[in-house]
């Protein structure tokens, strides 16, 4: 099972009890985190710069403990760092010694956590970041726009699953044998994201997550969604 975007104490706990209860009944061998697990708010470079944008007093301790026990609480094998995630290690090398010093504990604190859950960490990076099982390629995600999961298809030139989009979406590439991509949307309490709240594509928003079975060349995928917030799994 794969899922994103949760960001941290975002997360929609009911959206979050229903995955974790899908985990428990499953058992899934693999169970990806793809990335913005944390929210990473005061790290924004706005937030660093404008002394009067509110992001600045977001405590990232409370943001670190509240991801990492979301990665806990999944069971994680393998998580990938999302864009929200790679600010803290962009920053590592920041001409500022104290705001470089700070990124690298943090960094620090996430490589440890993860290593501790046995879990493996990807880079958020364009090569490095792609982990493969079977014949589908799992991703944080680099493009945002409306086309975006079918360019990645199309770059990638695999079946792909990722997040970065909030939205939940499926399409496939215009290239031979038509891989399929899947956008697993958001696990975030969409109402409670401000910055979000005067943007048309924010009506595109949704929970969800993928599930699907691997063997060692191949990988079938499938987008779960609620529908009229009811979440509907196989048997």
């Amino acid at each position: 099972m794969a899922v994103g975007c949760t960001h941290a104490g975002y997360i929609d706990r009911p959206a979050w009890e229903q995955v974790l209860a899908f985990k428990r009944r499953w058992r899934p061998v693999e169970t990806i985190h793809l990335g913005d697990f944390l929210d990473t708010a005061c790290w924004r470079a706005g937030a660093r710069k404008d002394p009067d944008e509110p992001d600045r007093a977001a405590s990232f301790s409370d943001d670190y403990l509240h991801g990492m026990t979301h990665l806990k609480e999944l069971q994680v094998t393998t998580v990938l760092a999302g864009n929200h995630e790679a600010r803290l290690w962009s920053l590592v090398r920041s001409p500022s010694a104290v705001v470089a010093y700070a990124a690298e504990q943090g960094t620090q604190a996430i490589e440890q956590t993860i290593k501790k859950l046995k879990a493996r960490l990807l880079p958020y990076d364009i090569e490095q970041g792609l982990f493969l099982l079977g014949d589908t390629v799992f991703l944080h995600g680099f493009q945002c726009s409306v086309s975006a999961v079918r360019d990645t298809v199309e770059s990638i030139g695999k079946n792909i699953v990722m997040a970065h989009l909030h939205r939940p979406e499926i399409a496939r590439g215009r290239v031979l044998r038509s891989p399929v991509g899947i956008c697993v949307g958001t696990l975030a309490n969409i109402g409670a994201m401000g910055y979000a709240r005067a943007r048309r594509a924010t009506y595109q928003w949704g929970h969800g997550f993928a599930y699907g079975e691997y063997c060692q060349d191949a990988c079938v995928s499938w987008l779960a969604t609620p529908v009229k917030g009811e979440w509907r799994f196989p048997l």
